[in-house]
C-alpha cells in the first residue's frame, strides 16, 4: 500500500499506538506519496519511530496562511512522507 517499507513500518508503529491513516495522497512535487495520520504526534511515538526506522528524516513546519502546522517523517530513499497535524 505504501511505496516505502520504512514508512510502512513507521505507520505500523503509529497504528499500534492508536493513530489511524486519514488519507494517502500521491503526486506531490518533492515526494511521490504522503500518508496523512490522525492526531498529534506524541514524543513517545516519535522516539519509537526514530529508534526503529533511523533512516527516516524528521521534519516540522509551522502554520502558514495556506497550510496547517504539521510534522512527520520522510523516506528520502523512496520519496514517501508521513504527516501528523501539529498544534
Amino acid at each position: 500500500m505504501f511505496k516505502s517499507p520504512h514508512i510502512s513500518q513507521a505507520v505500523a508503529i503509529a497504528i499500534a499506538a492508536g493513530y489511524m491513516v486519514k488519507e494517502v495522497s500521491n503526486g506531490w512535487s518533492k515526494v511521490d506519496q504522503v500518508v496523512h495520520m490522525s492526531g498529534n504526534l506524541t514524543a513517545d511515538v516519535r522516539q519509537s519511530i526514530e529508534k526503529e526506522e533511523p533512516s527516516l528524516r524528521y521534519w516540522s513546519t509551522d502554520r502558514t496562511p495556506h497550510n496547517p502546522a504539521e510534522e512527520g517523517f520522510t523516506c528520502d530513499e523512496y520519496k514517501v512522507a508521513m504527516s501528523f497535524p501539529k498544534s
